[in-house]
């Protein structure tokens, strides 16, 4: 009977067995490894085309924010002076190019949600 019990000294085989789960974790890593650089790539990317849609959508709505704006003014203004009939005229003129600024505003911000639906699309193929 042994007062210490000792535990068997580890084997070449055990060794081995040691040496091949360490090389498969590390093949495992690598792989991980270059996995994670192409989803940072591809998110890279895809935040620089978020990055210039935006600035481009923010243009165009400053643009015409600016327009209709201006229309306003100039409706307001032609408005004080309805009996006049070239002011009728224009001002009939000024509600029609409103109403196609409006339309081309709302026609830019449904283009924008489709290019963020696409981006949220390869996103999640990413994933």
């Amino acid at each position: 009977m042994a007062l210490f019990s000792r535990t068997p000294k580890a084997l070449a085989v055990d060794l081995e067995v040691l040496r091949a789960e360490l090389t498969a974790l590390r093949s495992e890593l690598t792989k991980r490894t270059n996995d994670l650089s192409l989803v940072t790539a591809a998110a890279n990317g895809l935040d620089q085309r978020i990055t210039a849609i935006d600035t481009r959508l923010t243009n165009v709505t400053a643009e015409l924010s600016n327009q209709l704006h201006e229309l306003g003014s100039d409706l307001e203004t032609i408005a004080n002076r309805e009996n006049e009939p070239v002011a009728v005229e224009a001002l009939d003129q000024l509600r029609v190019s409103q109403t196609r600024i409006a339309n081309e505003q709302a026609r830019y911000q449904i283009a924008f949600r489709q290019d963020l639906a696409a981006i949220a699309e390869l996103l999640r193929k990413v994933k």
